[in-house]
């Protein structure tokens, strides 16, 4: 079975009724997972990760929404893309709001997730006329310069190469150390179908995932063009932080010291949950998403 077609038999089973097509924006197509007939609602997935990801949340969020879960260029489903010299904030700006005039929206709330969040609230201050609402699913990237340990290893020279040939060749137990390293407080509740697809997906991306690391980071963290800083300030959409209190990326207590910059930006912690508090808690993380676009 190729990707494409365990992904469809994943999603069957999580998202029942879902419809999945190719949408092109500028730099090339990528997928859009979509599912429910209401008001639209964008979800945005993480660095190295997929719009599959969102699967379970989809049946929850579509009782009230049309969720469309699309995947970042180079990633899920989407066509390669070498990250190598691009601006990535200019660059995501491009593409969401490619996305959006593909879509025929002039506007919609964003769901993003980590590298998703920060890309998400980038666009959110400079088109605030096409983000009426903005939630931040585990911490944004952006938020600090610091990385995890695990991260971080893959930009050291000498080390950089053995951590590459190793994300290359993927397994589903390699899969799951690094889900639970980085990703989720309970790895145990990971399926060996989910863990096999994200196995896949991390096979066939590798090339673009490691073009995007390197202009993300680098053996300090976070480069420092892509931290927001103060820009929080400026953020004049209503947006809600949805933080797990285990995020292995950030500390829910910055995610309050962000919070406290602005008025319009507020915060709720997910107890016992990792960076992907949907995965651990999806109850509670479909009420805070749904609180937040009212």
């Amino acid at each position: 079975m190729n990707f494409e077609q365990a992904q469809a038999a994943y999603l069957n089973r999580c998202a029942p009724g879902h419809r999945t097509r190719r949408v092109r924006w500028s730099g090339g197509t990528t997928q859009v997972i979509e599912l429910g007939e209401g008001p639209p609602l964008l979800l945005l997935h993480g660095g190295l990760g997929e719009a599959f990801q969102w699967g379970h949340l989809l049946p929850a969020l579509a009782r009230k929404h049309r969720v469309m879960a699309v995947d970042r260029p180079g990633h899920g489903l989407a066509d390669p893309f070498d990250y190598q010299g691009v601006d990535l904030l200019q660059h995501a700006r491009r593409f969401l709001g490619d996305i959006l005039d593909a879509e025929g929206l002039p506007s919609v709330p964003i769901v993003g997730s980590s590298m998703g969040g920060l890309w998400a609230t980038d666009f959110a201050l400079t088109h605030p006329q096409r983000v009426p609402r903005l939630v931040l699913v585990g911490s944004p990237a952006g938020v600090t310069r610091a990385l995890p340990l695990q991260m971080r290893l893959g930009t050291v020279p000498g080390l950089r190469t053995l951590v590459r040939r190793m994300m290359s060749k993927p397994t589903r137990d390699s899969t799951r150390a690094f889900w639970a390293q980085l990703l989720v407080a309970h790895p145990e509740r990971l399926s060996d179908e989910f863990l096999d697809l994200a196995t896949e997906s991390q096979r066939r991306n590798t090339p673009s995932w490691f073009t995007l690391i390197d202009r993300a980071f680098d053996v300090r963290g976070m480069k420092k063009n892509l931290l927001l800083a103060d820009r929080w300030k400026d953020l004049s959409v209503p947006t809600t932080l949805v933080w797990g209190e285990k995020d292995a990326w950030a500390t829910p207590e910055l995610g309050e010291a962000v919070a406290a910059m602005n008025p319009r930006v507020r915060m709720v912690r997910i107890p016992d949950a990792g960076h992907g508090p949907w995965f651990d808690d999806p109850e509670r993380v479909v009420e805070a998403i749904e609180g937040a676009l009212g």
